[in-house]
């Protein structure tokens, strides 16, 4: 039998699939990633979708390659994550794309559109564009439904404790879990915990650290975190505790992160720590 394949078709089939499926694990596991990252890993796996032009592979040759092409695009959407998070991260790809493949077998037995082709493991979807946006929201849709009924994808506790130990001394504060501080330490890829530098103060001079004479060298142990927000872009001093705990709700998790210490009138009134949400995460 013969098939007709377009390829515009074919990339638009998986890119949006790819996408849904991207943007539920990111929901999944609170990532905090932004949507050119989700498009990023999406184009990747829309390019990956190809190989349904080449010769039928033998089922491991076609299970390895799909292997591969998640972890790729995965990274493409995800990266910097530390090692497990990223293996999380694999895994609920695999897990939700199931899931969507569920779903989408049984819109299509309703459908029954005419021109279906599965191969490689790649799958090519003869429907309108319309049809193909209308499948793909109604999958996402249930997969939401699912994450709020589970409790999956939003923290618990927007209010939390945090705890921190170094050099000797401990200091212990409420902490905002805040989604939308995703800043990361340049050289380790470390998060960072942005922290009011009053509260800090006994622990690190953040005002020192900024006003250092030429050829003066920041003390050891300490970087400049480079970031950029609503009110414009700079650095600020970080240093990376012996030890975090973060108390949210009756769970303690301790945790590897930088705390970067930020003036006053950059700190939201009333909120002493921003606690990236990943963190939350990596310590579930």
């Amino acid at each position: 039998m013969t098939h007709t394949v377009y390829l515009d078709i074919l990339f638009c089939v998986n890119f949006i699939i790819d996408y849904a499926v991207l943007a539920s694990v990111k929901r999944f596991l609170s990532l905090n990633t932004r949507r050119l990252r989700l498009m990023c890993g999406a184009f990747t796996g829309a390019l990956s979708s190809f190989v349904i032009l080449l010769p039928s592979m033998p089922v491991y040759l076609s299970l390895m390659y799909n292997i591969v092409s998640a972890l790729i695009l995965t990274g493409a959407a995800f990266l910097p994550l530390k090692r497990s998070v990223f293996i999380k991260a694999s895994a609920s790809f695999f897990m939700v794309s199931f899931c969507y493949c569920g779903l989408m077998t049984a819109i299509i037995e309703i459908f029954a559109p005419e021109n279906v082709i599965v191969r490689n493991n790649s799958v090519y979807i003869g429907v309108s564009p319309l049809m193909l946006i209308a499948l793909t929201l109604v999958c996402y849709t249930v997969m939401r439904i699912i994450f709020r009924i589970t409790g999956r994808g939003v923290p618990r506790n927007i209010k939390c404790r945090v705890r921190v130990s170094y050099r000797s001394r401990l200091i212990e504060t409420e902490g905002t879990i805040d989604t939308g501080n995703t800043l990361h330490e340049p050289f380790s890829g470390d998060c960072v915990i942005v922290g009011r530098a009053e509260i800090f103060k006994s622990m690190l001079n953040a005002e020192q650290c900024m006003n250092l004479k030429d050829g003066t060298a920041l003390p050891e142990g300490v970087r400049l975190v480079p970031f950029s927000s609503v009110g414009g872009c700079g650095v600020i001093p970080a240093f990376k505790p012996a030890y975090i705990k973060i108390i949210n709700g009756g769970d303690e998790n301790e945790v590897s992160a930088y705390v970067a210490l930020c003036s006053d009138k950059n700190m939201t009134d009333g909120v002493d720590v921003l606690v990236p949400a990943e963190l939350i995460m990596k310590g579930s």
